[in-house]
């Protein structure tokens, strides 16, 4: 998955980049009736490319990565919940119960969701990684203000 940022300062060794977030009617604002604001997302990044303040940068996070931790963002809350609820309802047939169940299991994938972050930090992995700076030409050819 690529995405385009904007280095916004440097600290050392990492520098600062910010990044659009799309909305979720695709950035077509004028035709949305959603009156929504996707604020920017700001990470801290290891400069390994040299990049300054100003500049356009591509980057890049592993396609399997990303559906990892989309999967444990989203999906697995959701299944845990629902399986909560089914074994609520299955062992005692009562709605409450099974309500309560799932919201119980719900926790459960959170307390998850908390261990494979605080792992992930500790591997000190690098998820994102800045590729390239992206050239004035190239953003203008694109439709890019520059």
């Amino acid at each position: 998955m690529n995405q385009v940022g904007y280095v916004t300062s440097i600290n050392g060794d990492k520098v600062n980049v910010i990044f659009k977030r799309m909305s979720g009617c695709g950035d077509n604002c004028s035709t949305c009736s959603g009156h929504c604001e996707s604020p920017p997302l700001i990470l801290d990044m290891d400069n390994m490319i040299s990049a300054k303040p100003g500049d356009v940068v591509e980057v890049v996070m592993e396609d399997d990565t990303f559906f990892k931790l989309t999967f444990f963002a989203y999906a697995l809350p959701l299944m845990l919940m629902l399986l909560g609820i089914a074994v609520g309802y299955f062992l005692t047939k009562s709605e409450l119960v099974s309500a309560f169940s799932g919201l119980g299991f719900l926790a459960v994938s959170y307390g998850i969701l908390r261990i494979v972050n605080n792992k992930h930090k500790k591997e000190r992995k690098e998820t994102v990684s800045i590729v390239r700076i992206i050239p004035a030409e190239e953003l203008k050819k694109a439709g890019w203000e520059v």
